[in-house]
């Protein structure tokens, strides 16, 4: 495939531990245009179910300055896959070990500005391997919701994490798809 652009400028404005801010400008031959790119580096997650229940920890978040039930999830370590990640931030923030992971959904949550890829995945094998450690910087409390409030918390926009709605409708996608057993109706 061909470039569809040249870059112009390219510099990096802003830089820590956990992220960078770029800024390119781009020649497209009939116009230019300037980017600024947030880079977070991968992230990866799980969509853990037991028993018709999905797996949910409460953490403070700034922007809505309060409490918010998420999916557990976080960085992909250099020397990680997506999915070992998944498993390792899972069991950090809850103490529930996943297994038998299946790829659920991978996307980008901007594709002009935030370089920030991110696999989620789908586990219905838990098990505790730890009790539940609460720190009050990260995760305060877990919970098991049925799928089905889970769903009903993203449509009424009690649950507004993108990382989070993202994965629930990945989910019940997957979940509508299965064969369902019993009497047919036809």
């Amino acid at each position: 495939m061909e470039a569809m652009r040249r870059i112009v400028a390219s510099r990096l404005d802003y830089s820590n531990p956990f992220m960078k801010i770029r800024y390119t400008q781009t020649d497209f031959g009939a116009f230019r245009k300037n980017y600024f790119v947030v880079e977070l580096g991968p992230r990866a997650g799980v969509v853990a179910i037991r028993d018709g229940q999905v797996l949910l920890t409460r953490q403070y978040r700034f922007l809505i300055d309060g409490l918010s039930w998420e999916l557990p999830g976080g960085r992909v370590d250099e020397s990680e896959t997506p999915d070992l990640a998944a498993v390792r931030e899972c069991l950090e923030e809850t103490g529930i070990e996943c297994s038998a992971l299946r790829p659920l959904v991978e996307y980008y949550p901007g594709l002009d500005n935030f370089d920030n890829r991110t696999t989620l995945f789908l586990s219905e094998q838990t098990r505790v391997a730890a009790d539940f450690k609460r720190v009050e910087s990260e995760v305060t409390e877990i919970g098991w919701f049925p799928v089905e409030h889970a769903l009903e918390m993203v449509l009424s926009g009690e649950i507004l994490d993108g990382f989070t709605v993202t994965g629930l409708l990945a989910y019940q996608s997957v979940a509508f798809r299965r064969p369902r057993h019993g009497p047919s109706t036809r």
